[in-house]
């Protein structure tokens, strides 16, 4: 039996009944689609209390708010919740619902379906032993209980225009109703933040449509923050119970504190009939109490919206791990006001700890936004983010707790150059590229005049930075002060972008548009030309590899070294080796990208550090010393192997599809473990090469993602042909 949903923009098709996945029964939401991309886990997997604690789920409303958490739904870390909310959005994020725990009811049997693991050791609530499935439906999260008689299925769905979180359950069999009695926890802390001995209380009250939380002002929340709780059919009894000092293990591993607590607020109680379903809706804004939506409008509109972002990237036909990917996409895209108060749009670098990163974004743009048809979205993020250049420099980062931007990043500035000319292929549109062009040129002066931080074109046309304490390269880490992989010098990627970027706006200003410019298009390729006579240093062929840093100072820390940190293989080249505009020996880059396949590619990532160099670390674990020292000295990334997979379509067509066509059905593997349907950050550079680091990572989402559609013929041209020729012919 069929039955359809209207809905603004379409209508969608579903099938009453179960489809099987995997080895679990899992019933069909309204709006679901044959496009959307399910990832699921047996029993043994979603709720066991080892491996269900290792896969994580995500869901966003595009504001910074997320909810983050584990298929066993017990919470190993302190930013795992149902709600955290961005005060300045996209930033300034805290902690507000860290879990609903909910008593479920037939006849004799009751269960509480939360989970959590004490101090001690013990688990209590235990919930996650009553689950006999998880599915990530595109990218709602779903899991299937079995209580007695009964087969519940609860999603958790984020309302985006509300800024708030949905729990919808569906009875999808039982002999007779159940009676729900959700328990709604908060915190108010910044999420970087614990605070096991809290003793502040919220305010509870009654309003026209459901219920008001008032969490007040304490030591780690400068500003009150209200919560607002709607349920069609709810009753509400109001809590002020502490539980505290539960155990979040992943931060214990990790070397942090690790105890958390959380207050009891609120209780809604509803009864459930077989074959209906419910929802509960907790948010920022007042907003949901005007309208509570239907469960089944909930998740009708959310399956739409994911159908459509399927849609307009065109790849309701894509292999599910491509469709999943366009869909990961869509969590890292985020509102930010422009200086001027305008709408902008900026890319969180990674969930859950990252802000939005200038660096991060201008590499993941291409994938998450181009590759995806959101070309709209791409110059938005292009002019937010030159809305804050200073003295030719991009914003490294918006932090979290000042919302100040940083500047301290040589890379970013020509990766902004870059992708804002991959947004003007992409959509043709010269008077938007004559709009930003001032301020490109801006970027290009400074580098050639010279600006902070020693950034600038030295003598012979190669790009020099360095200063002491300043990490200007992603290769960023610190401990105590002291950068654990000092590249100052000539950083080989600097020189790699800087042509790349100057030839990239040149072709662009060439074109006949409003934009065309030949006299600064000769200017620029006067200037990549003389970079590119003098990149040839960087060629060593005694390691049949490009240098990392030419005139770089000695190793210093931990890793040691012979004075020569230049000599060492790393994985910086293929920024020039993936670059279309950088001309390099065809001889030089095979043997480059052999000695590349041989000591640094993994399966999905690739090594900053050869196994055999000294220093080399391979697996990224420990406190944050340890962790620093590893993480640009064996630990393995992602985001390199879409670089990677560029460069050998560069070299060899053949061999870069093949290698393609490999890294596809590893990520069938990736994207079950760690953050499902996404890329972690990091991965260790040692077999198995487990992911590590934020378990939802943009740039590894958007490089593979342009990588792959790039070499199976997919790329944003492509995808971009396709929507004008449709847009003509309508």
């Amino acid at each position: 039996m069929e039955k359809f949903f209207a809905h603004p923009e379409r209508v969608c098709r579903f099938k009453y009944g179960s489809v099987s996945m995997d080895g679990i029964r899992a019933h069909t939401p309204p709006g679901s689609l044959d496009s959307l991309p399910l990832i699921s886990l047996s029993r043994h997997v979603a709720g066991d209390a080892t491996e269900g604690t290792r896969r994580e789920w995500l869901a966003t409303t595009g504001f910074g708010d997320y909810a983050l958490g584990t298929t066993s739904l017990i919470a190993t870390r302190r930013y795992h919740g149902l709600l955290i909310g961005a005060m300045r959005a996209p930033i300034g994020r805290r902690m507000l619902v860290p879990f609903v725990d909910e008593d479920v009811a037939i006849g004799t049997h009751r269960v509480t379906l939360g989970a959590r693991r004490w101090s001690d050791g013990s688990l209590d609530p235990d919930g996650h032993r009553a689950i006999t499935g998880f599915v990530l439906e595109g990218s709602t999260p779903t899991w299937t209980y079995e209580i007695g008689p009964a087969r519940l299925e609860k999603r958790l769905v984020m309302l985006r225009d509300h800024r708030a979180m949905a729990l919808v359950w569906t009875l999808v069999d039982a002999p007779e109703p159940i009676s729900i009695d959700a328990r709604i926890f908060v915190e108010h802390r910044g999420q970087h933040q614990l605070d096991p001995d809290a003793s502040w209380l919220p305010e509870t009250t009654p309003i026209e449509g459901g219920t008001r939380i008032l969490l007040p002002q304490n030591r780690f929340a400068a500003t009150p923050t209200e919560l607002f709780v709607a349920g069609l059919g709810a009753a509400y009894t109001p809590a002020s119970n502490w539980w505290r000092r539960h155990l979040l293990a992943e931060e214990r591993a990790r070397g942090y504190d690790a105890l958390g607590s959380a207050c009891h607020a609120l209780t809604a109680s509803l009864t459930l009939t077989p074959r209906a379903s419910a929802a509960l809706v907790i948010g920022l804004s007042p907003s949901i109490l005007a309208e509570i939506p239907h469960a089944e409008t909930i998740l009708t509109r959310e399956c739409a919206r994911q159908a459509a972002l399927l849609r307009q990237a065109r790849a309701e036909d894509a292999p599910t791990e491509l469709r999943s990917l366009v869909l990961a996409s869509d969590a890292f895209i985020v509102a930010r006001r422009r200086s001027d108060g305008r709408e902008g749009r900026s890319i969180i670098a990674g969930f859950p700890w990252f802000e939005d990163w200038g660096r991060d974004a201008m590499i993941a743009l291409p994938g998450l936004l181009l590759q995806t048809g959101r070309v709209d979205d791409a110059k938005l993020v292009v002019e937010t983010f030159l809305d804050h250049v200073q003295n030719g420099l991009l914003p490294n980062r918006f932090p979290d707790e000042t919302s100040e931007p940083e500047y301290h990043a040589a890379d970013a500035p020509l990766l902004a150059i870059i992708a804002a000319t991959s947004v003007f292929r992409a959509s043709n549109d010269g008077a938007w590229l004559a709009n930003v062009a001032p301020t490109l040129r801006d970027i290009i002066e400074h580098f050639i005049a010279g600006t902070q931080h020693g950034i600038g074109i030295d003598a012979d046309g190669l790009v020099r930075a360095g200063e002491v304490g300043f990490q200007l390269t992603w290769m960023d880490a610190k401990v105590n002060g002291t950068v654990v992989t000092p590249r100052a010098g000539k950083p080989i990627e600097l020189s790699g972008l800087w042509i790349e970027a100057l030839m990239g706006l040149a072709a662009a200003l060439r074109v006949d548009s409003p934009a065309k410019d030949e006299t600064t298009a000769a200017w620029l390729e006067g200037h990549a030309q003389r970079t590119q006579v003098a990149f040839t240093r960087y060629w060593n062929p005694q390691t049949q590899a490009f240098r990392d840093v030419l005139e770089s100072s000695d190793m210093a820390g931990e890793l040691g070294g012979d004075g020569s940190v230049g000599d060492l293989l790393r994985p910086n080249q293929l920024f020039a080796l993936a670059a279309d505009h950088v001309s390099i020996d065809s001889d030089w880059r095979t043997r480059a990208l052999a000695r590349i396949s041989a000591q640094l590619a993994t399966p999905l990532a690739v090594r900053t550090l050869a196994p055999e160099t000294r220093g080399y670390r391979g697996r990224y674990e420990g406190d944050q010393r340890s962790r620093d020292f590893a993480y640009h000295n064996g630990t393995a990334w992602p985001f390199l192997t879409g670089l990677r997979l560029r460069a050998e379509l560069h070299a060899n067509r053949a061999r870069g599809e093949r290698l393609a066509q490999l890294a596809l059905a590893d990520l069938a593997g990736q994207l079950r473990d760690g953050g499902l349907g996404s890329i972690a950050e990091i991965a260790d550079g040692d077999a198995p090469h487990d992911p590590r680091g934020c378990p939802m990572q943009a740039w590894s989402v958007g490089c593979m993602l342009d990588a792959l559609r790039t070499t199976r013929g997919e790329g944003f041209r492509s995808v971009l042909t396709q929507i004008s020729a449709e847009r003509t012919s309508s």
